[in-house]
């Protein structure tokens, strides 16, 4: 029986988006990316802050227990002469140039052949200056106890050495030279902290490390 009602029929939406819904879509995508990059990059800075902390703490312990055995900081030159050196730096090698974007005597005593050296000689292998002939004493109470790291000493989180101003360890000076430090330049790539570590010098600007040890 025919009841004469006809049924529309039902159109099917072909799933497509209008130019306003795009439009709509990507502005979203944007506003959300422009809020989540600066998190992100805030977090991922961070924790390489974080990093240098930790591994600065590493490198400031192994240093201090280098001279609880051995009676003196790590300053050995290539002649086995103590308290020649003046700064130690991380990494496998000495840089060639100025890994920092600004100049700094630490930058410049770290690279010399005659006042900087690498922490691995002394704290890795008992090689200063890479030489095994200029090792420290291996017997009697103050004696070489290494390795005292585990692996090379590493770079910061922003591919830089740190430095340890082992100068301020044994130098006799009225004022500077009185506070060791462990440092990273930190994201910036520049050494805030004066390298005169007087008293009273304090680790400065956006340089992350550790204060080791002050002389009187």
């Amino acid at each position: 029986m025919n009841s004469g009602l006809t049924v529309a029929p039902v159109r099917r939406s072909d799933g497509g988006f209008t130019l306003v819904e795009v439009i709509v879509v990507l502005s979203v995508i944007l506003l959300l990316t422009g809020i989540a990059v600066p998190m992100l990059s805030s977090y991922m800075e961070d924790g390489r802050r974080a990093r240098a902390e930790t591994e600065a703490r590493m490198l400031g312990a192994a240093v201090m227990s280098f001279y609880k055995d051995t009676g003196v900081y790590p300053t050995r030159d290539s002649s086995g002469t103590n308290d020649r050196l003046y700064v130690l730096l991380s990494g496998s090698t000495v840089p060639t140039s100025n890994p920092w974007t600004s100049g700094h005597r630490w930058s410049t005593w770290g690279r010399s052949a005659t006042r900087g050296d690498i922490l691995d000689n002394h704290l890795l292998r008992n090689t200063p200056a890479g030489q095994a002939s200029a090792a420290y004493p291996t017997t009697d109470r103050l004696r070489w106890r290494g390795p005292y790291i585990a692996g090379s000493a590493p770079l910061d989180p922003w591919g830089r050495p740190y430095i340890i101003n082992v100068i301020s360890g044994y130098r006799t000076h009225v004022t500077n030279y009185k506070r060791v430090f462990v440092l990273s330049a930190g994201p910036n790539g520049r050494f805030d902290t004066s390298d005169a570590a007087t008293a009273t010098t304090d680790i400065a600007g956006d340089d992350i490390g550790l204060l080791m040890a002050e002389r009187p």
